[in-house]
């Protein structure tokens, strides 16, 4: 009774990571040049990260209850990127000699990565303690049934089904296991468009543009978890991961110089 409430940390527990990985790429040739990479894993821990999210159970004397996907654990990803060299201009497949036509059509590329992966997992959860306990960690509900749905009626509007929950009894904690959910995944396309301009030996120009979430496709970011929250809430995203396109502009000028002996 003569102590007030403290915080203890014991980083004592575990994770694994296991994945199969392939790499595909080809040197730049032909104007052309790609790197493609897909990676299937798994990573699997006990406890949160103490960096990003709270980092306790919902009860301190059974941590075991814990093991589950990590928050950083990404199942599928894909992602490739490329820089192809438009075949106009000078000393190219479509060649010209024309040098206004050179230099408003030749030396163009082209680029872009594409990303396609799974998404993140996460806890259903309560937005009160039921134990009772003045636990730190963030509590789960009761699970009656999967509370994920058909890929087919998932929605921003209903990413989950949170009527598969009830809150437990009192002095008591939730069955429902940790990042037993999986939020919505990535698909998205940057692209750019690039020119270099030669303004003698030493100097040149480069123009550039290019395009986030080229194709404005929306990324959405995690529902609402807390299955207290109610209907219109809970299992709602409202909000997006990734911007929806934005364009950038850029002009660069290089100058170099060259220095002899006297």
């Amino acid at each position: 009774p003569a102590f007030g409430s403290f915080t203890s940390i014991q980083n004592r527990r575990s994770s694994t990571y296991h994945s199969a990985q392939i790499k595909m790429e080809k040197q730049y040739s032909h104007g052309l040049t790609f790197l493609s990479s897909l990676t299937w894993s798994k990573t699997m821990n006990d406890q949160p990260e103490i960096c990003c999210a709270a980092p306790f159970p919902q009860d301190s004397y059974n941590v075991a209850a814990e093991r589950g996907p990590a928050d950083f654990d990404q199942r599928l990803r894909w992602a490739s990127s490329f820089d192809y060299e438009l075949p106009f201009g000078r000393d190219r497949m479509f060649s010209t000699t024309n040098r206004a036509l050179d230099l408003a059509f030749g030396g163009w590329h082209v680029g872009g990565i594409y990303a396609l992966a799974s998404g993140f997992p996460f806890s259903p959860l309560l937005g009160f303690d039921p134990s009772n306990t003045g636990t730190q960690g963030i509590v789960r509900p009761n699970q009656l049934r999967d509370g994920s749905l058909p890929r087919g009626e998932r929605s921003a509007n209903l990413w989950f089904d949170p009527t598969a929950y009830e809150a437990p009894t009192t002095f008591a904690f939730g069955d429902a296991r940790r990042n037993s959910l999986i939020g919505p995944g990535i698909n998205t396309f940057d692209g750019s468009l690039r020119k270099l301009f030669s303004m003698g030996e030493t100097r040149n120009l480069q123009v550039r543009a290019e395009f986030f979430n080229m194709l404005n496709h929306p990324i959405f970011a995690q529902p609402d978890p807390f299955v207290d929250d109610g209907p219109g809430a809970a299992g709602v995203i409202t909000s997006i991961g990734i911007p929806m396109r934005k364009i950038q502009l850029g002009v660069k000028f290089n100058c170099g110089f060259i220095s002899g002996a006297g």
